[in-house]
């Protein structure tokens, strides 16, 4: 589907949506956008075609160096991407931001704001019983400022973001059927998830990516990849806070967590941590939860490319960019990485 818009507000050039993620609620407030739709703004400037294209340019580069990753599983400081952070070429300066390695206010637990320090993130009187009635009032939401009534500017940016997959093992189970409801446009099917996802605190389990297309069933095609079991969070990016307070958190009965937490951040100065360093570091297995929040894959990055010459116009790309979670059942293959969101000022 593609539509074409003459007219949009002044700045932007295009913005381009190839995946439907949460989005169907989030972005279009009960517009429903399908996958690989794109939305085209037309009206850009003769003269600023040169920019738009060497922008575009280093976008594809920067992606060809994602993909060339030669330990793709592991998403650390000696990545080869990190070479373009902070690089300045013929005026253009770029940066990269790793975005899914953060709270996601849309799904997340409100027990994991009630049992640890991260509910003083919260503004004044504002607290988790009211973000998940929120969420159950207004839906889902992917800009930041649909939370501003919830969490300082700074703070949200800081330790918060919308963009990521949702854990089926760790999703709030009345926001997914918020999700669920807009993944397949019925609320019968979000309901059932919900459902589903209850059953599993009631019984305390936790799925992997082997047996998560067993308990979804026929939905699994419907909902994968949006619902997945794999780790939300890279331990290799997240933030100190975070890192020790999920660590603390006292249902995971992790004996030491500041010491642990202060390991890992040293550690992961030095080197990238993977799923084995991090088991061991931690002394789990996947019968913790922990296991499913942090991994060693950043599964959102945000591309932010700027330009300022002399005598001209200012001008900058934000790209996000996303990378697909493996099937249930993964062959050797590289990952998979689409441009969801394309913005030109």
């Amino acid at each position: 589907m593609k539509k074409s818009i003459a007219a949009w507000e002044a700045g932007f050039v295009s913005i381009i949506f190839l995946f439907s993620l949460f989005f169907l609620s989030i972005l279009s407030l009960g517009m429903t956008i399908y996958i690989s739709s794109t939305i085209t703004i037309e009206g850009l400037e003769k003269n600023n075609t040169s920019i738009m294209v060497e922008m575009n340019k280093f976008l594809e580069d920067i992606m060809e160096t994602l993909l060339s990753d030669p330990s793709p599983e592991t998403n650390g400081i000696d990545d080869p991407v990190w070479a373009w952070n902070g690089k300045n070429i013929r005026g253009y300066t770029i940066s990269l931001a790793p975005i899914s390695d953060r709270i996601n206010p849309n799904l997340v637990r409100k027990n994991v704001f009630d049992k640890t320090r991260l509910s003083l993130l919260f503004r004044p009187g504002k607290n988790a019983d009211e973000l998940q009635q929120f969420r159950e009032d207004s839906g889902l939401f992917l800009g930041h400022e649909a939370f501003q009534n919830f969490f300082e500017d700074g703070l949200f940016k800081k330790y918060f973001s919308p963009y990521g997959w949702a854990n089926i093992n760790l999703t709030d189970e009345f926001a997914a059927r918020q999700l669920g409801t807009s993944i397949t446009e019925d609320p019968i099917k979000g309901e059932a998830l919900r459902e589903k996802i209850r059953t599993l605190l009631m019984d305390q389990q936790l799925l992997d990516r082997e047996n998560l297309s067993t308990f979804l069933g026929a939905s699994l095609t419907e909902l994968y990849p949006f619902i997945n079991a794999e780790p939300l969070m890279n331990i290799n990016f997240v933030d100190p806070l975070i890192l020790e307070e999920l660590i603390a958190y006292p249902d995971y009965h992790i004996r030491r967590p500041e010491e642990i937490t202060r390991d890992i951040l040293a550690k992961r100065k030095t080197e990238s941590l993977n799923t084995e360093n991090i088991c061991t570091i931690l002394g789990i297995d996947k019968s913790n939860p922990l296991f499913h929040y942090f991994g060693s894959i950043t599964w959102f990055w945000e591309i932010a490319i700027e330009t300022k010459t002399e005598g001209r116009k200012d001008h900058s790309l934000s790209a996000v960019v996303c990378r697909l979670p493996p099937g249930a059942y993964p062959v050797n293959s590289k990952p998979e990485y689409k441009i969801i969101e394309r913005r030109f000022k």
